[in-house]
């Protein structure tokens, strides 16, 4: 059982937003915090067979590998975000990391004192479930350019501005594609003005051009 004084606050996390902060007080007993180095797998204790893990700082990957060795990734979390980590999806830290995490069993317990919470799981479970569902249907019938506009739109969504603090590493990873193609496929919207290249950003100038690609693509 952690130091609940280690622990932050938990309604710094939206996931826990409308609780009672009584519980949550209480709660912070059974979380712990880790670090992680960058390019490491995210790997929790022995005694902790499925955990929920939020990112207090840095990035993570969650990613499917294939037989050959090919990886698809369903989405790269960043501070505030939180992931259930009990389906065969890898979690790896893309720069130096820190997250919370509870067990199963303790959020199980903690199910049982709020019922709200469950209702809370759910929600996080199904997006998860519609990111798996989403890369899918991308890899079954979308090309890779209309990947790429659906990567950018799903990460446009709740920002304030245009800008997609990915790496073109991470949006190969994101597409199901390799960083070449990425590469040119960003060129060649730069050359149209669609969107502005910077080392580790991409701006996007004209957001609705990439939507209006997605609108008539198969869905």
């Amino acid at each position: 059982m952690s130091n609940p004084k280690t622990i932050p606050d938990l309604d710094r996390f939206a996931f826990f937003h409308g609780l009672p902060p009584a519980f949550l007080q209480t709660w912070k007993r059974n979380f712990s915090r880790m670090s992680f180095t960058k390019r490491q797998r995210l790997v929790f204790p022995s005694s902790c067979s499925d955990v929920i893990f939020f990112v207090l700082s840095g990035k993570v990957k969650i990613a499917y590998t294939s037989e050959d060795g090919k990886e698809f990734a369903i989405a790269i979390l960043s501070a505030g975000e939180v992931y259930s980590e009990h389906s065969l999806a890898l979690a790896t830290a893309i720069e130096k990391t820190e997250v919370l995490y509870v067990s199963m069993a303790d959020f199980k317990a903690m199910m049982d004192e709020c019922p709200e919470l469950a209702r809370h799981l759910v929600r996080l479970l199904g997006k998860i479930l519609r990111l798996t569902n989403d890369l899918i249907v991308d890899l079954a019938f979308r090309e890779t350019s209309s990947r790429l506009a659906r990567v950018f739109r799903r990460t446009m969504q709740g920002k304030n501005d245009n800008a997609i603090y990915l790496t073109h590493e991470e949006l190969a990873s994101l597409s199901g594609s390799t960083r070449q193609t990425i590469n040119e496929i960003l060129r060649h919207w730069e050359q149209q003005g669609i969107v502005a290249l910077h080392r580790g950003y991409v701006v996007l100038l004209l957001p609705e051009r990439l939507w209006e690609k997605i609108s008539h693509e198969y869905s």
